[in-house]
Parts: structure tokens; C-alpha cells; sequence
């Protein structure tokens, strides 16, 4: 099943697998209605729940922190 663009799928008993991250019934039941929810903030908090379980928000953080290190890096040189 697909909502909002991002690909739910049951795994086993009471899990649910929300674009590879495990959620559990009720949370994955909460994503749904937040992602249907017309507040453009409640998509956003749902977007980024998913990100948050299935690693894709970890790689995003470590970019900016390495953007950050290079940021102060090139500054402290001059």
C-alpha cells in the first residue's frame, strides 16, 4: 500500500515496514493520518518520523555536519 508517495508493507505480527523502517500498527495507523492531514506541518513531522527509522535522516545530519567541519576548516585557515 502507498500513501502520500512512501510504501507501507505488513511484516509479521503487529510490524509494519514504512519505506524500510519497522513501525508498529498504531504508529504506522498514525503516519497514515498524518500523512493525509491537510497541515503541510503534520506531513513534514510524518516525512520526517519515516527518515528518522529507516537512516535516511542520519545521513542527512552527518552531511551537514560534515559541510560544517569544511565550512569552519577553510575559515580557520585564512
Amino acid at each position: 500500500m502507498a500513501v502520500k508517495g512512501h510504501t507501507f508493507v505488513l511484516k509479521g505480527d503487529n510490524v509494519i515496514l514504512v519505506d524500510g523502517g519497522k513501525f508498529l500498527y498504531e504508529d504506522a495507523l498514525e503516519l497514515v493520518k498524518l500523512l493525509n492531514s491537510t497541515s503541510p506541518f503534520d506531513q513534514i513531522n510524518a516525512t520526517i518520523m519515516i527518515a528518522e527509522r529507516n537512516g535516511a535522516l542520519r545521513v542527512v545530519v552527518l552531511a551537514l555536519i560534515a559541510g560544517i567541519l569544511v565550512v569552519v576548516i577553510l575559515l580557520a585557515l585564512r
